[in-house]
């Protein structure tokens, strides 16, 4: 994007909709830095218009220390070298003698001491996203370039370590340095001229970059839920029907390594809470005999469902969608043959297919972090752990059917905490990516949700589950406002692995107990994806509104054991 293009998005954008405020805290003049953020994080906010708030010239410390009292949604904090010593910029006249070196280390330390401080604050109240120094310190070691200094190796020292603790703050996210380099080189970065005569310090190329790493961070695009991989020659080199299961490779000796890593990928990924399944046109003896080689570099109970046949591809992908009861567009489907691919792709829109490259290992590395960036979030909770059990518990519990007698013998215990925690990043994750049980499709950004749960009348409820297949962990998110007697809903949403347990009827009849009122009103929307949502409002006949009466009149006996938690 270019500054021109970045200025026409900004008026184009002036005075739609609401106000999206965001705080951008620097020690320089923000200037162009502030022109591509701005741009940047329009398209987060479709229909609206960002403004951009910022502090004083030349006080970063005290920026940052301010913020927490923003009503920003989030915040992006753009550090640089000058900010934690004032010597180590080109605007000031400090010197750079032995002994102000000496002095400048010595201070490092309580400067980043401060820093945490305050940014422990602002975490708390909004999302932020850090930039470390993106500038090269001034030329004060006393070694040639090509040799790093002491000092130079002291302050780099006490800024990973400063970047290390911040990365733990609630809250609190790292814009990634050799991503950045990738897409701005370092040489290109400073504009001496500029900072000398206007204080902002950077190329206009550097600062739209580092704009667009700053947006990523703060506002990352939904990952993926689930990846497909095809097995001969993609999970394993060789093909399976032909050769055995003994003579396929994966590793350095057989000149395989590619698929070796491809398997540690999907492992990894499987740890993060991705659901893994296997479409393969082969023998399904032949093929689980070759999943359960010893040498397998990913477990095979981390591959659910394994569809082996001599269909069509797509219809046997369409089949395992419907068993983990996702989208096609939550899904990522790997493939080394290109016809398959573009088979896949036509039959199932949405989709995202990627071709397994082989022994290519240039290729394989860039889909190997194309993956990480498909599948990435921000943090990772105990559901993540969860979800590949909980898909398989839900796939026998649809195949045995939800007959109350079923449903009793599960032993299904509901809790249901209505503390607000806004640590807990759980609740927000589930209201920004579901959507089939979803009350109208209403995303949040995590600013708007710290605002929400500072409301005096607002009420979240959130819901876990676990029977005798064991947990699901949290399923369900309620977030409203009580007003007199009635309850109003703005979000509901529950995931797809807690449905045929009639949680969500459960869940109301909570709601009117904790909070007594005699009405819950929600605000429903229809959207070609909440199909089952619309089928449960269906059943209460209510019209978007319930009355405690009726309720407790239709369901008088649900089959869980019930655990509240107020606060």
């Amino acid at each position: 994007m270019t500054l021109n293009e970045a200025l026409a998005r900004i008026k184009e954008r002036k005075g739609q909709g609401q106000a999206k405020a965001h705080a951008l805290i620097c020690g320089f003049q923000p200037m162009h830095l502030a022109t591509f953020l701005n741009a940047t994080l329009a398209e987060t906010f479709p229909g609206d218009h960002v403004e951009i708030e910022t502090d004083l010239y030349g006080d970063f410390a005290g920026n940052l220390e301010r913020a927490a009292d923003s009503d920003a949604l989030a915040a992006a904090v753009v550090m640089e070298w000058s900010d934690v010593d004032p010597r180590l910029g080109l605007r000031s006249a400090g010197g750079w003698s032995h002994a102000s070196q000496r002095d400048i280390g010595g201070m490092v330390e309580g400067r980043f001491e401060r820093f945490t401080s305050s940014l422990e604050k602002l975490g708390k109240r909004m999302p932020v996203a850090i930039s470390a120094p993106s500038l090269p310190l001034p030329p004060i070691g006393h070694t040639i370039r090509a040799q790093t200094s002491v000092l130079e190796l002291e302050l780099e020292h006490a800024l990973d370590s400063f970047l290390l603790r911040v990365a733990r703050l609630n809250g609190v996210r790292v814009v990634d340095r050799e991503y950045l380099n990738q897409l701005s080189p370092s040489a290109g970065r400073l504009d001496a001229k500029m900072e000398l005569l206007a204080g902002f310090p950077y190329t206009t190329a550097h600062a739209a970059a580092l704009a667009g790493c700053v947006a990523d961070v703060l506002y990352p695009r939904p990952p993926k839920k689930a990846l497909i991989t095809d097995l001969d020659n993609t999970l394993w080199s060789g093909i399976v029907g032909e050769i055995g299961p003994e003579a396929i490779s994966w590793h350095q000796d057989s000149h395989s390594q590619t698929h070796g890593l491809y398997q540690q990928m999907l492992s990894h990924l499987a740890d993060c809470g991705v659901l893994i399944g296997v479409s393969s046109k082969n023998e399904l003896p032949v093929v689980e005999t070759a999943l359960g080689r010893s040498d397998l570099l990913i477990q095979p109970d981390k591959l659910f469902p394994v569809r082996a046949s001599w269909g069509p591809k797509s219809k046997a992908v369409a089949e395992i969608l419907s068993i983990w009861n996702i989208a096609a567009d939550s899904v990522v489907f790997v493939d080394d043959n290109p016809m398959e691919l573009e088979e896949v792709a036509q039959a199932l829109p949405g989709i995202t297919c990627r071709r397994f490259p082989g022994k290519d290992a240039v290729k394989l590395w860039s889909l190997l972090t194309e993956l990480r960036d498909l599948f990435g979030k921000p943090v990772l909770g105990e559901e993540d752990a969860l979800r590949a059990a909980s898909i398989r518990a839900s796939s026998e519990i649809r195949e045995a059917g939800a007959s109350p007698d079923f449903l009793a013998g599960l032993g299904g215990v509901v809790t249901i905490d209505y503390r607000k925690d806004p640590a807990d990043k759980r609740p927000l994750e589930l209201i920004n990516k579901t959507n089939q049980f979803n009350l109208n499709g209403l995303r949040m950004s995590e600013g708007e949700w710290q605002r929400c749960l500072a409301a005096n009348n607002s009420v979240l409820a959130v819901v876990s589950y676990r029977d005798k297949f064991g947990p699901l962990g949290k399923i369900g998110t309620v977030l409203g406002e009580r007003h007199g007697n009635t309850l109003k809903v703005s979000h509901w949403v529950m995931s797809c692995r807690a449905f045929s347990r009639n949680i969500e009827h459960r869940t109301i009849a909570s709601l009117f107990n904790i909070t007594g009122v005699d009405w819950i009103e929600f605000a429903f929307t229809r959207t070609n994806r909440n199909g089952p949502l619309q089928e449960f409002f269906a059943q209460l006949d209510s019209q978007y509104t319930i009355a405690r009466n009726e309720f407790e009149s239709q369901f008088p006996d649900l089959p869980h054991e019930v655990v509240e938690v107020q606060s």
